[in-house]
């Protein structure tokens, strides 16, 4: 299915067609234009946080399924899960201002997202995803974040903790790379 050199939407092409979807069905879930998915596909344009999460969706997959890299160590989840940090799996989205290391292996009741995210990278639009809840816990910079009508500005150090089902935006307004980790469960991004 995916190769590890493939780009997201070339991922997002070789999944559509192992599943036998078209393009315009795809569109039709999604609300996207078949134009921008054919050239989000061909990398002709550039997706959002938001509408690879739409897109990844549409196709029943989560987005931790796009990472590139090793798996974590074979041992049985309900005794030890490791990943090793030159084993972190890895998402470079399309505008190359935010990358995501996946920290927990595939299988698990929670998911752990470590995330480097360049002065002005942003999610995209609001949002909404099939997880109970996530919590953020910024290690370094400034993130700007929307749940439902409120908007937030966290620090190094703070914390927020919401409903995935609740629509929800950010972006890094700050002047220095925002480092974060995210813990969803259970596990759908």
């Amino acid at each position: 299915m995916k190769g590890k050199n493939l780009s997201i939407g070339e991922q997002i092409r070789s999944i559509r067609k192992e599943k036998g979807m078209t393009i315009n069905e795809i569109s039709k879930e999604t609300g996207f234009t078949a134009s921008f998915i054919s050239q989000f596909e061909r990398n002709k344009t550039k997706g959002s946080v938001a509408s690879i999460q739409k897109i990844a969706s549409a196709l029943n997959i989560n987005v931790s399924s796009l990472f590139h890299g090793t798996q974590n160590e074979s041992l049985p989840l309900q005794s030890v899960s490791i990943v090793r940090k030159d084993n972190r799996r890895a998402m470079t989205y399309p505008d190359g201002k935010l990358i995501d290391y996946l920290l927990t292996g595939a299988k698990g009741k929670l998911e752990v997202i470590y995330s480097v995210v360049e002065p002005g990278g942003s999610s995209g639009d609001h949002y909404v995803h099939d997880s109970e809840q996530e919590c953020i816990i910024i290690l370094k910079g400034e993130l700007e974040i929307s749940v439902d009508d409120s908007t937030f500005t966290l620090c190094e150090g703070d914390t927020i903790n919401f409903s995935s089902r609740s629509p929800h935006a950010w972006r890094n307004s700050g002047d220095s790379t925002l480092e974060a980790i995210w813990i969803i469960t259970p596990p759908s991004f």
